[in-house]
């Protein structure tokens, strides 16, 4: 996980001046910040998505995927129920982990679908950087199951 969280820290993309990181951040995460989360939670998070967040922090992967603190959030409802957001993209769709799997899902809000995306956050991660952190045309490829939000 280190030499992921690495070449992310380290990547840079091209822009019209001058080259910009891939990542940028917004401020950093503490141990403790983390263990409020999880009790607001109700579960651990994922050892690969602790690592990532106390090594980044919060902010943004390649102006598309955002981490907040505010994310965070317990499904509580539809297909996903007990499943927790961790991130959000550009468009306002939601990602999230299974607390007892760590498999990571992709819930369109526009289409109101949503799809298994990676069995952990490690494997999303090194998918991302597969794709050069293009997370838009990847989630549109996949093939959405239908989304209930009601109850």
């Amino acid at each position: 996980m280190d030499d992921l969280i690495s070449i992310i820290l380290k990547a840079r993309r091209k822009g019209i001046f001058r080259s910009r990181p891939i990542f940028d951040c917004f401020s950093t995460v503490s141990e403790n910040e983390l263990l409020a989360i999880e009790a607001k939670i109700n579960c651990k998070l994922p050892v690969s998505l602790r690592q990532w967040l106390l090594s980044a922090g919060y902010g943004d992967i390649n102006e598309s995927l955002s981490f907040r603190k505010n994310w965070f959030q317990v499904i509580d409802r539809g297909q996903l129920e007990g499943h927790v957001i961790f991130a959000q993209d550009i468009l306002g769709n939601f990602y999230a982990f299974n607390p007892y799997s760590e498999d990571i899902f992709y819930i369109s809000r526009s289409y109101n679908g949503y799809a298994s995306v990676a069995t952990d956050f490690q494997t999303f991660l090194l998918e991302l950087i597969e794709r050069d952190y293009h997370l838009g045309p990847w989630m549109d490829s996949l093939e959405l199951k239908d989304y209930s939000w009601r109850d």
